[in-house]
């Protein structure tokens, strides 16, 4: 029963992916509207983490917590650098300028899933929010992985990416739910507090320095706001 209903809201998050992909390939973004998207993301991130992750984890053991955070952070920066070896080593043929960035979209994908998962096991409130929060990040994901494709791949190679980052969330919330059903304590709060920090990191170190490459407007910032609006308002009312 957990992993039909978190099978059903992590479709949206694979819709999402479809979605920007299709956007990307008929209508690319300019680097504005990107980082408007950006921008909306992070505060939809945010307030998932705010709202229902950070709770959850404040009332488990503290070392618990500080080593799920360590792990987290480690984890997030290790796919970094190995995305910036990736490209310094010009990997991947046709695909190098794209390889590091969906190598660590596929990762990031795989890890969101076991979140999900995870969180519909613990709670299943919690488990909806993150995954509608999730899906917003995953539509610009789809975008920026077919974005980054060669431009003269075809459509349905393209569209295969955003395709392939789905059936990666979903394996992930297979996953996660078949291993760690019935399980409670300490195994359960390592989790969230890794995808905790997992998911600041993606906002601060990726969604935003990604978003500030593009100088700043009211929009943008007032789309970071809306975006922790919606998803905390979405939180009061559910």
């Amino acid at each position: 029963m957990v992993l039909v209903q978190a099978l059903s809201y992590t479709a949206l998050a694979v819709v999402a992916a479809l979605v920007g992909g299709v956007i990307a390939v008929y209508h690319a973004p300019d680097p504005q509207m990107e980082s408007n998207i950006q921008h909306f993301a992070a505060g939809v991130v945010t307030a998932a983490v705010a709202a229902e992750l950070l709770p959850d984890v404040h009332g488990r053991a503290p070392l618990i917590v500080v080593l799920g955070f360590a792990i987290g952070v480690a984890t997030m920066l290790s796919i970094h650098q190995l995305s910036k070896t990736i490209e310094k080593r010009d990997i991947g043929g046709q695909f190098a300028g794209a390889a590091g960035l969906l190598i660590t979209v596929s990762i990031d994908m795989l890890i969101d899933g076991v979140l999900i998962g995870v969180t519909f096991l613990d709670n299943p409130d919690t488990g909806i929010i993150i995954a509608v929060a999730l899906a917003i990040e995953v539509l610009f994901l789809g975008v920026a992985g077919v974005v980054a494709l060669p431009r003269d791949l075809g459509v349905v190679r393209k569209l295969a990416v955003p395709a392939v980052f789905g059936l990666l969330l979903v394996s992930g919330v297979i996953g996660g739910v078949l291993t760690l059903d019935g399980v409670t304590g300490a195994p359960i709060a390592l989790i969230l507090a890794f995808g905790s920090a997992a998911l600041l990191y993606l906002v601060t170190e990726e969604l935003l320095v990604k978003a500030g490459e593009v100088p700043e407007t009211p929009v943008s910032t007032t789309l970071f706001f809306a975006g922790f609006l919606a998803i905390f308002l979405l939180d009061m009312l559910h």
